[in-house]
Order: structure tokens, then C-alpha cells, then sequence
């Protein structure tokens, strides 16, 4: 059988064109599979998220000052020489508060966080009265230091609270760095309005409660009206106050937005009477108790119920303090973009 120049031709043509179709064929499902699941994305922008944090650490140092329950001391007119003749004893204690700072600022002198009022918000004066606040002073303690530690940022100055609001439950800090080495991850992602916020959004919390850190999950209870707070039943502990509440989006890539930051929990407080304070570890139930009994207090965290501030009100309140941010040499117009 003989083969002509056309025929051997067009062989080749198709067989180039076999092996060309088959090229496409193997490589599209690599491509294909080469694209990030949502749990990778997920994982990925949590990761970051972490780096944004950091614990906080906050220690007021109080002298205090015991008076006699005789003593005619009127409140109103206590100063240093009164305090040093009528009080019949003094000592100092100090009072401690953990939290979460978010790190929104960074220029490579100077970091900028966010953090809640009440992490680094001590009383300068605490007075306890004899008959319940009322009649003679039984103790007076004074502020006399307060130090704000923020672990795993590079060596500087003390870390020292620009700006607070105490009925938003919001304080920005700063600190100088000595010698900045390292880049400081910042949080950048876009800010969400509170119309955004709406029932069953599932949010992620990242921060330290309990000292540790750890990434919490929970659902959004749309809130009424602009109270600037949201609730979720995320489960929060000590020391998640100034976290970031973040939304990740089910795009691929997914639309990462900032809703606020986490405040406290919900809390009841109940009365107990306890031993007397420096009794022994382990006491024998089946005996009768002779010592002294003293009367304390405790919050128990009711679990699920838990608030947040709203990234228009945290917006809000860095606006308002602006001459007070851009004084301590900060750049607001760089926040969260």
C-alpha cells in the first residue's frame, strides 16, 4: 500500500494536535487544584490577625492608710500631714488588670494600640468607710504608680495612655521603641459600618484570655439602634477585653472586614463568707470550723453572652481625640487602610 506526501502530512498534523490537546487536558486540573480552600484562606488571614496582638499587662501601685475607728477625719479635708498624724498604719499593695492591645500603628519608632478603658484605667483614691461608706474613714489608698506592660514588642518607653474614654470602654496607647529591627504587623483591615452587623454573622475573636493566646468563634445578635455595641455568644475569659472582632467573607478570595473590638462578658457578682485569709490549703469538712470568717465577693462570667464595640464607635472616639493622637506623633489618616 503506498503512502503519499499528504497523507504522511496530515499525520503529523493530527498527531501534534493529539499531543497539544492532551498538554491542556493534564495541566488545567493542577491549576485548578493550586486555588486556596476557604479553611486555607481562613487559616491565613487568622494567622496574620495573631501577629496584630499582643498581652497586655496592667499594675497600679496604691499606699494605703488604716485609721482608728475613733478617728474624726473628714474626708473632704485629708492631706499629707493628716494622713501622716491620724493614720495608725500604711503599707502599699498593688491592684492588677491583663487585656489585649491591638496594634493599629506602626511607623518604625512609634507603635499605636487599642485596647478597653478599664484594662488601664485605675482610681487615683479608694476610701472605705466604718457602717457601710458612712461616719468615720476605716482606709484610704492612693495611686502612686502605675506601669502598662505590653509583652512581645521590642525594648522602649513606657507604654502610656494617649486618650480614653471611660463610659465607651476605649483607651489608645502608645509606645516609643528604643531600636526597631523588625517590621510590627498592623491591623489594616477595612473598618465595617454598624449597619453591616446583622443576625447570624459569624465573627472570630483573637486575643489573650487568661493569658494565652487564642482565637474564639461566635455569632452576631444584630443590635437596636446606635448604641455602638454589639452582642455575640462568643465565649470570652479574663484578659479578651481589646481584642479585634474580625468577619471573613466566603469569596474566594474572601472580603476580610474589622467590626470592633471585644469588651467583657456578662457577670453577676455574689457574696460569700470564706476562712479567715491565711488559714491553711486543706480543711477537714467533717469538723466544726472555729477561726475567723470574713465576708468576700466574686464575679461568676455568665458564658454566651458577651459585648463589643462597634469599629464605628472605636472610629468615633480615635476622631474626636485626633489633636491629642496627632500631638503624640501619630498619623491618623493611616489607620485601618
Amino acid at each position: 500500500m503506498r503512502i503519499g506526501i499528504f497523507h504522511i502530512v496530515l499525520l503529523l498534523t493530527l498527531g501534534l494536535w493529539s499531543c497539544s490537546t492532551k498538554k491542556i487536558a493534564k495541566e488545567q486540573p493542577e491549576e485548578i487544584t493550586a486555588k486556596k480552600t476557604p479553611e486555607q484562606y481562613l487559616s491565613r488571614e487568622l494567622s496574620y490577625v495573631s501577629k496584630t496582638v499582643q498581652k497586655l499587662e496592667s499594675v497600679a501601685f496604691y499606699r494605703s492608710y488604716v485609721f482608728s475607728p475613733r478617728n474624726t477625719v473628714e474626708l473632704s479635708k485629708i492631706n499629707d500631714s493628716i494622713l501622716e498624724v491620724h493614720a495608725i498604719s500604711n503599707h502599699v499593695s498593688n491592684q492588677s488588670v491583663s487585656g489585649t492591645a491591638t496594634v493599629i500603628y506602626f511607623d518604625g519608632s512609634i507603635v499605636g494600640m487599642l485596647t478597653c478603658a478599664h484594662v488601664v484605667d485605675f482610681p487615683d483614691t479608694i476610701v472605705v468607710g466604718y457602717n457601710h461608706g458612712r461616719g468615720p474613714i476605716k482606709a484610704l489608698s492612693v495611686k502612686v504608680r502605675q506601669k502598662n506592660y505590653v509583652n512581645g514588642l521590642p525594648l522602649g518607653d513606657d507604654v502610656e495612655v494617649i486618650a480614653i474614654d471611660r463610659k465607651l470602654d476605649i483607651a489608645f496607647m502608645k509606645k516609643r521603641l528604643y531600636d526597631a529591627k523588625e517590621n510590627i504587623p498592623v491591623l489594616k483591615y477595612p473598618a465595617a459600618k454598624d449597619k453591616d452587623l446583622d443576625w447570624g454573622m459569624q465573627v472570630y475573636v483573637m486575643g489573650y484570655p487568661l493569658g494565652r493566646l487564642m482565637v474564639t468563634r461566635g455569632i452576631v445578635s444584630k443590635p437596636s439602634g446606635s448604641t455602638g455595641r454589639f452582642l455575640t455568644d462568643a465565649l470570652y475569659n479574663r484578659g479578651i477585653s481589646g481584642s479585634p472582632v474580625i468577619t471573613v467573607g466566603s469569596g474566594n478570595p474572601p472580603d476580610v472586614r474589622w467590626l470592633g473590638i471585644a469588651s467583657s462578658a456578662a457577670a453577676q457578682k455574689i457574696s460569700y463568707v470564706k476562712p479567715e485569709k491565711n488559714t491553711i490549703e486543706f480543711i477537714n469538712t467533717d469538723e466544726s470550723y472555729s477561726g475567723e470568717l470574713y465576708l468576700d465577693r466574686k464575679k461568676i462570667i455568665n458564658y454566651g453572652v458577651t459585648y463589643n464595640i462597634t469599629s464605628e464607635a472605636v472610629l468615633d472616639f480615635l476622631m474626636k481625640n485626633d489633636d491629642k493622637i496627632r500631638a503624640a506623633g501619630f498619623n491618623p489618616e493611616s489607620f485601618f487602610k
